[in-house]
């Protein structure tokens, strides 16, 4: 229970939100507040040996893309990673079904719990930034007339600009 809670509040923490339209797609895009003594505590969990997962990129990624859309299967090998991830950072990608919202996950280890991990490859990685990106949305506006703006997975509004 207590690693649930610990991972929990990690992912739980306060987005600062920011949307975009280029062409016939837009973009919603979450960068999360890093709470140092949260991410501590899940580190000192996982160098304790638990949640071994937690070391592990790609399923740190595929556990945050389920909590945000339930279409993803939570199955990590469905994550494409991006050509620009190294040791500290990393982004995946993950098409819906139909093509029309691709969503990116960017995790990344930090430093700072390196005295915690004893070691660069026990460093625990976490979520920083979501990106939601809906293509062909021009599709959606003319089926919701009444709407300033067009809904994204999970409720969070897209702005027109």
């Amino acid at each position: 229970m207590g690693t649930a809670l610990i991972f929990a509040a990690v992912l739980m923490v306060v987005p600062v939100v920011t949307a975009g339209q280029k062409g016939g797609e837009e973009r919603l895009v979450s960068y999360r507040t890093i709470e140092r003594e949260e991410i501590e505590n899940l580190q000192r969990w996982v160098a304790a040996g638990h949640e071994e997962w937690c070391k592990d990129a790609r399923l740190v990624a595929a556990e945050d893309l389920k909590r945000i859309t339930p279409e993803f299967g939570g199955d990590a090998a469905e994550l494409s990673a991006g050509a620009d991830g190294d040791a500290k950072r990393m982004t995946f990608e993950w098409a819906s079904l139909d093509g029309r919202v691709l969503y990116r996950v960017t995790v990344e280890r930090f430093e700072w719990l390196l005295p915690i991990a004893k070691d660069a490859d026990g460093i625990v990685w976490v979520p920083t930034v979501v990106e939601v990106q809906l293509q062909g949305s021009a599709d959606h506006s003319e089926k919701k007339p009444a709407s300033s703006g067009a809904e994204a997975p999970g409720g969070a509004q897209l702005s027109r600009s």
